[in-house]
């Protein structure tokens, strides 16, 4: 019998998404002027906010099984204008953990139908 892997689902809310930004930007400005948005139908997350001259977008989402944080943010060139910016990378299990952002999802129970699992 193989090990069975335990499986974990987002969860963020705005103080969580928050701290664990503010390891990535240490000059992230109060979060009471940070936006937090949850997105309907999912378990995406976003914080908007300004670290400094850079207005920052941030999204935390899951692709392929794999927790995700994007960055897109704004600066601007020697003309004044503005500049869009992309960053993604993948974030692991004891990060996430570590900030509270994942829960373990509940065992299926084998002597239930899938009607009374919904």
């Amino acid at each position: 019998m193989g090990v069975k892997a335990t499986a974990y689902r987002l969860k963020a809310n705005k103080t969580k998404l928050y701290a664990f930004a503010k390891q990535y930007y240490p000059n992230i400005e109060p979060m009471k002027k940070t936006e937090f948005i949850k997105y309907g139908r999912s378990r995406d997350y976003a914080l908007d906010f300004w670290d400094g001259e850079h207005y920052h977008h941030i999204f935390l989402s899951v692709l392929a099984g794999k927790a995700r944080l994007g960055d897109e943010w704004t600066d601007y060139d020697d003309n004044d204008e503005p500049v869009n910016h992309w960053h993604c990378h993948t974030i692991g299990l004891d990060e996430l953990q570590k900030f509270g952002l994942v829960e373990e999802m509940p065992k299926s129970n084998p002597n239930l139908s899938n009607r009374e699992t919904r």
